[in-house]
């Protein structure tokens, strides 16, 4: 990508408030008219997402990077590249640790018909903690359509059990343009008895941007088992990339399986070398003090 340059940087400030202020109107528009009835839910195994993806809260039709695992994994594919990430995420609850965890990965999409690789997940802390791993497979339909599974195995010790489980994800993801992408995913389609930790769920997203500069994406996401019946999650986030080297996110989320809404923001670094660095920070409106931190480092090779 192009260095950094410090003329024309008006412009792309004018277009960053574009995106935030459709993120303001989104917010205003999706937030509940009465205060949630129900008590905030903290974040669990399904929750975790890689740092590019908390910032910008809807991710399901954008080719990212190797988060794609978590989300959409045929999105993989859409992308040449051979990519080794690091990441780590941390979901703060009543002054405890929900969520904390790391995970490593590779990804290659370039010396194959196929892309194929590997996800090591490790939760620290937590109401459940252990082991996870992805084993994802993304091939193309066609130059714009593209089909993914990824098979999990899950080992998990929590609150007076434990689980020890295989489940499969599977996903599309259509470029409808160069400037539209859509992407479905379903999760957990095998029923594992751990409706809470592994629940079946669906979800869709839009995107619009050539995610080069500029990214503006929609979200939606389907959860049918932590409730007692369907639940929805609603998103929409934005990104700039500012002189082509400096990323800036921002987001709203409306999710009713946690009973929670949510404002999320990040910032990274491009290097024309292959080596990104993401930070991210979310909010529940909710809570002041339950927040969500996540950082990301990604090295890219052989592109």
């Amino acid at each position: 990508m192009p260095g950094c340059h410090s003329t024309g940087i008006l412009p792309h400030v004018r277009k960053l408030r574009v995106l935030l202020g459709f993120a303001a109107v989104f917010a205003l528009s999706a937030g509940p008219d009465e205060p949630l009835a129900q008590a905030p839910v903290d974040a669990s195994i399904p929750d975790f997402i890689g740092a590019r993806g908390l910032a910008l809260g809807a991710y399901r039709g954008v080719a990212t990077g190797n988060d794609g695992i978590f989300t959409n994994v045929a999105s993989l594919a859409a992308l040449k590249r051979y990519s080794i990430e690091g990441q780590y995420f941390l979901d703060r609850a009543d002054s405890q640790n929900a969520l904390e965890a790391f995970d490593i990965s590779v990804v290659d999409s370039s010396s194959a018909s196929f892309t194929g690789g590997l996800a090591y997940t490790r939760v620290f802390s937590g109401p459940w903690v252990g082991n996870m791993m992805d084993l994802p497979i993304a091939i193309p339909v066609s130059n714009l359509l593209f089909l993914g599974v990824n098979g999990k195995w899950m080992s998990f010790n929590g609150p007076g059990n434990s689980m020890n489980m295989l489940n499969v994800d599977a996903a599309a993801y259509l470029k409808a343009s160069s400037l539209v992408g859509l992407g479905v995913a379903g999760y957990n389609l095998l029923d594992s008895g751990h409706r809470a930790q592994a629940p079946r769920g669906m979800g869709a997203g839009l995107s619009i941007g050539d995610s080069v500069h500029y990214t503006l994406a929609f979200d939606w996401r389907g959860d049918f088992d932590r409730q007692s019946s369907l639940t929805n999650l609603l998103a929409l986030g934005g990104e700039y990339v500012l002189g082509g080297s400096y990323p800036v996110r921002a987001s709203f989320v409306k999710d009713d399986t946690r009973n929670a809404n949510f404002w999320s923001v990040g910032a990274g670094l491009i290097t024309n070398g292959g080596f990104a660095l993401d930070l991210s920070y979310r909010q529940r409106i909710e809570s002041p003090e339950e927040f969500t931190v996540a950082a990301a480092v990604k090295l890219f090779l052989f592109q």
